[in-house]
Parts: structure tokens; C-alpha cells; sequence
């Protein structure tokens, strides 16, 4: 199974025309939301919503003693929202008015279930005919039994401002049953688009107990009978069933975020949770995960699974609010069918654009858009912030969920993956609600927190123990050749007041590796001990108080080269020039003072605690683009200046782009064609602009809504060291699609496992050859595949046995025969080439091409 990748970061190497710079303005008004909730006009006790995200069906009336729930189905409008002056969507005309039926015996939470999901509506005669299945739960007397019944809802207006259901009927219901006959038992259904995996809350003796996220899979997607015994979703790992184990929730063991295991026999320490949402594909779930005030689990809006690493996510944004102000329920996406970089070809219908009105609003390509029926509100999701390889520590400082479902304040969650988790001391406490991390004024447009934020008002502080049994945790153990601190800060208004000397206080500190001081005149400095020394980069500008900063420094140990990056632009400083190797060691990082805490209001000699707010602490172990910070500094606009900054020289090292990639071997891995595609990102930008016959078109796909110059990379030749990486032609489109999408045109391109493989091969060619394009690669995987579509020069089906001996042998995702491929290609006047598909076993079509650029880059500089 290939590693999770961070998402695509676009690194130009280039400064670019004032045009670029007019453009990227008129492009700004994308903000990100993710610590912006907006109201809704949709609100329901419970809800499910189409695979297309157009039509939304909520419970809006129980009667328990007639036994009668009232469903409303209404029409969700893209087409009728606006935007406001801050780039916020804006719900207000969004949805239909509706039409209600009523059922009886009904549940408030349903799912749909689509039998074909490539076609959720057929037309007809000016109507969009939605007929899914409905299930949903009797739970009026308490047996929680799930039952199914198929549903027609007709759409007036398709696909306009003006939509609204025609008609809304319901038929006949259908107990589910399990393969042994058993009633299937439970609450809050939610499916996978295939209408094959069930996942709900109950309890692993299938008896009507609640209080556990449990699943069940059947074969036959939608059926009534068939099911699989319900089992505690923590018990996907274990489950031998193949159908089970295509969704990526199901490769590895669930934990929590302490780091505890989620128990795999029914008598473990199960997945508490309630109100689940799993996403179209099965890769994560969303869901409640502590108890509210009315002892119901309806707090801690929560997210786990392949994303996640597999580890429960307390979100940290405004999906989450105040600790306990709202009780939060049921919550659905339409995933990226309303993405504005979407390709029209991918759209319902088809041939339709998003360009103009989209969701979701925030650019980083891996954002979930969440519809709230009983908070009647939005929120957008950034799961990309979570998948970085280089993470060594990602301190979000919000709250501790325990693997019993409780929260813990004296604690927060490391969302690196390596457990490094924090704890409060002395005054330290996170903060009770959002409020506090967000600007007075309420703009999206200026320096932010991020939901929740560490309070520190003097004398607290959060600790890090840091451990490393074998030495081999890249930059605690291990040393690495490049690392990146950041963090945002707020110091308080009256933070040195009255205080006279040098009271100069430290934000981060760890002994013998790094310190962060804020010093006495409201500036900061970072040093680093390199090469047996400290090396002090000199004091910041000056940042004011009372508002956020967000802080960055990042070194790279290849050039020496530090840069420091305020709100994500470069301060410009002269900095020292230090080449080396980096660790931090073992033992007590401290965060919001010194290891030896210091109380003291005015630390006459400093070495003080901090005073005010610490939010997103977050080291990597690489050196990172001025383009990535950016991306990562909520609420700053600064993407004008980070397009134009050239990456340090060890960005361009193969390791230094995904540490997976580092030797001749991992050539036909998924981390390399990640490598590649971004080491030729970097090098396109340059070539698009050097040999573009349009500037004006060229800078446009560098800055424009759909992903930029996002070249791939093939290996054109290699040796023990380093490896010539072909860049595919200027001229190209980039995607991201779905392991769904992909599986229509070739059924075993199913998921990330076979994302180098010839399924995906050829499942990729064929998507290219739907849009106009002779050859595609898939060049990167985040929460999905990206796909790369060129033209080449010479397309031919070749005997694998003339090929080479890998080819021959049919090790055609190998880094043997991908060097095979091109060195065929290369014989005939080209620069490198790709295998498409395989056709009778024995003939490769190979498709060559001339490079963008052929540059030589070690794999480990």
C-alpha cells in the first residue's frame, strides 16, 4: 500500500510578470473557510443528500404517538448562490422550497442508495427522476430494525436557479436481514456510493444497543437480505472478506489520538460514536464523538480513516464551536461533484461547469463541504492539512478526545501520526470556543488561529516528550537535511507593560536543538543548533500585539539556507548561511515557555513565559516552499508574493520532495511519481513561461482555478545516486478524479493500492483518451488520484519481450521496466515514454514523447 502524500503544492521557480500579479488578484477571492460556519436555510432532524449533491431529503415532523414522520425533499441550487464581498458563499436562494410526504414508523436519519451511481437521475420530459432506495430505522419502540423502501423524486427546472421537486413518493418497506436471517439493527444508517458498505450506530450483539459505529457489507449493492453480521467498524481490519477490504478504511487498524488502538474483537475498546456520514468511497467517517449535556453523543465533530491516518480527528475549525454550545447532528457532503476546477466531462450533468458557482470555497484541493441539517449551517473540512510525509509534530491545540469518547483538557492531540502528544501545565488551557483564534473584525482576509488555541497568560506552557527507541524517527533520532517550525502567535495586548530591563520570553523551546524568543520590543528570533553551535537568525520585524501572526522559518541543510516567513511572505532578512545536518533529540520540547518555567509577569532577565495565544505548532522535516507555508497560514493573503519565490536547491532533491524516494528501487513507487511530478512542477513553470507562445494564457494556468502547471515526471535514465527525470509536455491538463471514476474505464484501477499498476494504467488512458488526449499518468494521490493528459509523438504495441528483462517479465510498475520503456522510446528519437495498457498479455503499447525538460536529481542530496 502506497504511503499518503501530501496534496499537490505547486513550487515556481520562477518571478513572474506584473501581469502574473494583476491576475493572481483578480484570482484572490477564494478565501479559506475552515474557520468559517455559515448559516444554512435547510434544517431538519436528520438528513441524507443525493450522490450528486442535489437533492436533499430531512425528517421535519415526528408524531410518536401516530407512529408519523414527515420527510421533506428539497432541491440544493449551486446555480441560485452568490458569493459576498469577501468571497463567502452565500445559501440564502440555495435551496428549493420542496415538497414534503409523510412515512410512517420512520426514523430522523436516513440514507440514500443508488443502484447505479454513474446515473443518479435519468431525464425525462423536463424532469430530473431521482428513484434510489431510502433506508432508515424503526426506532419508535426502541428495536432500532433498518429497513429499506424506493423513493421517486422528480426535479422541476433541472440544473437551474429555479429547481424545485416536482413530486416526492415513497413505496413499500423491507426489513433488512443479515446472510444468517437476522433483523439488522441499529440507528443513523450512512452508505458508500456503491450501496455496498452500511455503517451505523449500534452495538456489536445486534440487538438494538447503541453507543458504537458498526458497518455491515453486502455484496448486492441496495439489497434487502444478504447482509453481513454487523461488526464494531473498528473490526474492518480484521474482516477477511474481500469486498471489505477494497475501502481504504479497512487497511489499517483504527486508533485513537492518543495513539491507543480501537479494539478488533467485539469486546474491545469499540468506536463510540453517533450521526455517522462515510464518505462516497469509503475512505473516512464523520461523526459525533463525546457526550453532550443531554447525554446524548452529540459532541466533537470527528473524522477517521485513510485521511486521517487512520486516527481519530477531533476537527479542529468551525465545524466545531464552543466546547458544548450546540449539540451537533448529522452531517453530509456531495464530496467534489460541486468543485469548481472539476472537469466538465465529470460533472452532473454532463458538460456542465462549476466555474462560477462552486464549493468548496477553500483552494487546497482536498476539502470536504459539510451540510449540517440540525445546525442549518456549512463548513468546509481540510483534510489535506493532515497528510504532509514530513510531519514530524502537528499540534493543533484543541482538545484531547479520549479513546472512551470524553474529553481530556489536559491534553492535545499530535496530528502527525507519531503520537508526540501534548500536555498543559501550570496555567496553560485550551481555549472553550473558536472566538478567541478569530480576527475582532470577522474578515476571512486577515491572520487567523485555527479553532481552537492554546491559552498560555503567563507561568503554562505545553510539553512534548519527545522518544525515539531505535533513533530512527527522522529528526528526533535520525538527522535530517532540512526542517521547517511553524506556528501562529498572539501575543497579548499588554504583554510587557510596566516591565523594564530585557524581558524577553520564549515561545518554543528545546535543549541543545532550537529556541523561538519573543522578545522585549514585541519582535521574535529563531535559533537552531547546527554543526555543535547555536546560530541566532537575528530579530523579526516587529509584530504587533492583540492579533495573530503566523510565524515560519524554514532551513535547508543542502544550501544552508534559512528563510523566515511572517503571515507567508518573506521578511527578506539576511540570513546566516549554515550547512549541515539537523536533530532535535529526545526529551522535553517546551511550547509557551522555557523547559525551566519561569512565572514572573516581567522576567527582569528573561528567559519568561509567553503571554497570550499559540495555535497550529507544526514541524517538518523538510525544507518547505514559501508556496506550501503559505497555503497553511489561515486568513493571510500571500499568494502574490509565494508564487514568485525560488524554491532553496534541496527542494530539488527527490527525498526532499517525498522522503519514500530515495534510491533506484522506489522509481516505480507512488512516492516517486509524486517526487517527479513535483520536481518538474518546479522546473515547467520556468519552460511554460521560457517557451510559451501565449503569456497571457500560460500565467493564467499557473495562477487560474484549475491546478496549474502540474507536469509529470518518468525516469528517462538512472543510476545508484540519481535519476534524469523526463518532464511531459507544457501542453497538458491535470485532474483530480475518483478511484470510482477511474474503475468505469478499467474495473481494477479500484484504489490507492493499484495507483502504479497496469489497472491504473490503463484505467487513466482511457479517462485521457474521453477528454481529447492520446496518454495520461497518474502523477499524485492525496483523498484521491491526480491525473496528468499529454499528446505524445509515437504511439506503438510492442512485444514485451522486446522491451527488456522486467518488461518481459511482466514487472512493468518496476523501476527496471519503466527505464526499459524509455530507453525504447529514446532509440527512436524521442526523450522518454510510458506504458499505457497490455493488450492479449504480450503487447505493451507504449506511448513516446519529447520532454518539457530533462533533468538529472539525486535521490538523496
Amino acid at each position: 500500500m502506497p504511503s499518503r502524500l501530501r496534496p499537490p503544492r505547486v513550487l515556481l521557480a520562477v518571478p513572474l510578470l506584473a501581469t502574473l500579479l494583476s491576475l493572481e488578484a483578480d484570482a484572490a477571492g477564494r478565501p479559506s473557510l475552515v474557520n468559517t460556519r455559515i448559516r444554512t436555510p435547510f434544517g431538519a432532524n436528520g438528513h441524507s443528500s443525493t450522490i450528486d449533491g442535489r437533492v436533499f431529503v430531512g425528517n421535519i415532523g415526528e408524531d410518536h404517538a401516530t407512529t408519523t414522520t414527515t420527510w421533506i425533499a428539497r432541491v440544493f441550487r449551486p446555480e441560485a448562490m452568490t458569493y459576498d464581498t469577501q468571497g463567502r458563499p452565500v445559501f440564502t436562494n440555495a435551496f428549493s422550497p420542496g415538497r414534503t410526504t409523510q412515512v410512517r414508523n420512520g426514523e430522523n436519519a436516513l440514507a440514500f442508495c443508488f443502484t447505479n451511481p454513474a446515473q443518479p437521475y435519468t431525464l425525462a420530459n423536463g424532469l430530473a427522476i431521482y428513484q434510489p432506495y431510502l433506508f432508515d430505522s424503526r426506532m419508535f419502540n426502541g428495536d432500532n430494525v433498518f429497513r429499506r423502501r424506493p423513493v421517486d423524486i422528480r426535479v422541476s427546472l433541472p440544473f437551474t436557479a429555479q429547481a424545485d421537486i416536482s413530486s416526492f413518493t415513497t413505496g413499500n418497506l423491507e426489513t433488512l436481514t443479515t446472510t444468517t436471517g437476522a433483523t439488522l439493527r441499529g440507528i443513523e444508517p450512512t452508505m458508500t456510493s456503491d450501496g455496498r458498505l452500511l455503517i451505523f450506530q449500534g452495538g456489536p450483539a445486534n440487538n438494538g444497543v447503541i453507543d458504537h459505529l458498526m458497518y455491515s457489507y453486502n455484496p448486492t449493492p441496495c439489497a434487502a437480505s444478504g447482509w453481513s453480521n454487523p461488526r464494531p467498524l473498528s473490526m474492518m481490519f480484521n474482516d477477511t472478506n474481500a469486498g471489505v477490504k477494497r475501502y481504504p478504511l479497512a487497511w489499517q487498524p483504527l486508533k485513537a489520538a492518543t495513539g491507543e488502538a480501537f479494539g478488533t474483537t467485539t469486546t474491545g475498546a469499540l468506536v463510540r460514536g453517533a450521526y455517522a456520514w462515510v464518505d462516497h468511497e469509503g475512505r473516512n467517517v464523520v461523526y459525533t464523538g463525546v457526550i453532550y449535556t443531554d447525554g446524548a453523543r452529540r459532541e466533537a465533530v470527528s473524522l477517521i480513516g485513510a485521511d486521517t491516518n487512520w486516527t481519530a480527528y477531533h476537527i479542529d475549525g468551525a465545524i466545531n464551536t464552543d466546547r458544548s454550545d450546540i449539540a451537533h447532528l448529522f452531517y453530509s457532503g456531495p464530496m467534489w461533484n460541486l468543485e469548481q476546477e472539476r472537469a466538465p466531462a465529470q460533472n452532473f450533468p454532463p458538460g456542465s461547469s462549476n466555474e462560477t458557482r462552486y464549493l468548496p470555497v477553500t483552494k487546497t484541493h482536498d476539502v470536504l463541504s459539510l451540510f449540517g441539517s440540525n445546525t442549518a449551517d456549512y463548513s468546509e473540512v481540510d483534510i489535506g492539512d493532515l497528510m504532509s510525509p514530513f510531519h514530524l509534530l502537528f499540534l493543533p491545540m484543541n482538545e484531547m478526545v479520549t479513546r472512551a469518547g470524553a474529553y481530556d483538557l489536559t491534553r492535545t492531540p499530535d496530528l502527525s501520526g507519531r503520537f508526540y502528544t501534548g500536555t498543559l501545565t501550570g496555567t496553560a488551557q485550551i481555549s472553550p470556543g473558536n472566538a478567541v483564534t478569530l480576527p475582532a473584525s470577522g474578515s476571512v482576509w486577515e491572520p487567523q488561529g485555527k479553532g481552537k488555541a492554546l491559552l498560555v497568560p503567563g507561568g503554562g506552557a505545553v510539553t512534548v516528550n519527545l522518544t525515539d527507541a531505535n533513533g530512527t524517527v527522522p529528526g528526533v533520532g535520525a538527522l535530517v537535511r532540512g526542517f521547517t517550525v511553524q506556528l501562529a502567535i498572539r501575543p497579548d495586548a499588554n504583554i510587557n507593560q510596566g516591565c523594564t530591563g530585557n524581558p524577553y520570553r520564549y515561545l518554543l523551546q528545546k535543549a541543545g536543538a532550537l529556541d523561538l524568543i519573543y522578545e522585549a520590543n514585541n519582535t521574535v528570533q529563531m535559533s537552531f543548533q547546527l554543526n555543535g553551535q547555536r546560530v541566532r537568525l537575528g530579530t523579526s520585524p516587529a509584530l504587533p500585539v492583540g492579533v495573530w501572526s503566523h510565524l515560519a522559518y524554514t532551513w535547508d541543510g543542502v544550501t544552508g539556507q534559512f528563510n523566515e516567513y511572517i503571515n507567508g511572505v518573506s521578511t527578506g532578512r539576511s540570513l546566516p548561511v549554515v550547512t549541515g545536518s539537523f536533530r532535535l533529540g529526545t526529551g522535553t520540547l517546551s511550547i509557551g515557555a522555557g523547559v525551566a518555567m519561569n512565572t514572573q509577569a516581567c522576567p527582569a532577565t528573561g528567559e519568561g513565559s509567553f503571554r497570550g495565544a499559540i495555535d497550529e505548532v507544526r514541524f517538518f522535516t523538510q525544507a518547505r516552499s514559501n508556496r506550501s507555508v503559505c497555503m497553511t497560514t489561515h486568513g493571510a493573503d500571500c499568494k502574490d508574493e509565494a508564487i514568485q519565490v525560488t524554491p532553496s536547491g534541496g527542494q530539488f532533491g527527490m527525498s526532499q520532495q517525498h522522503p519514500g524516494c530515495n534510491a533506484y528501487g522506489a522509481l516505480g513507487t507512488q512516492a516517486c511519481a509524486s517526487s517527479m511530478h513535483r520536481v518538474c512542477a518546479q522546473r515547467g513553470a520556468h519552460d511554460a513561461l521560457a517557451n510559451s507562445t501565449n503569456v497571457y494564457e500560460t500565467i493564467q494556468q499557473l495562477i487560474g482555478n484549475r491546478p496549474p502547471i502540474s507536469l509529470m515526471g518518468v525516469p528517462a535514465a538512472a543510476t545508484a545516486t540519481e535519476v534524469s527525470v523526463a518532464c511531459t509536455p507544457i501542453q497538458h491538463q491535470s485532474l483530480a478524479v475518483t478511484f470510482e471514476e477511474l474503475a468505469r474505464k478499467h474495473a481494477g484501477c479500484s484504489d490507492d493500492r493499484f495507483a502504479q499498476a497496469m489497472d491504473c494504467n490503463a484505467a487513466v488512458h482511457r479517462w485521457c483518451n474521453s477528454l481529447g488526449w492520446t496518454t495520461g499518468q497518474l502523477f499524485e494521490l492525496t483523498t484521491r488520484p491526480w491525473v496528468g493528459c499529454f499528446n505524445s509523438g509515437l504511439i506503438q504495441d510492442v512485444p514485451k519481450e522486446q522491451l527488456g528483462p522486467a518488461s518481459n517479465a511482466g514487472s512493468f510498475s518496476s523501476a527496471d521496466s519503466k527505464l526499459e520503456v524509455s530507453r525504447w522510446c529514446q532509440a527512436r528519437g524521442y526523450g522518454a515514454g510510458v506504458i499505457q495498457e497490455l493488450t492479449a498479455g504480450t503487447l505493451a503499447h507504449i506511448h513516446c514523447f519529447q520532454p518539457a525538460a530533462t533533468v538529472p536529481w539525486k535521490f538523496v542530496p
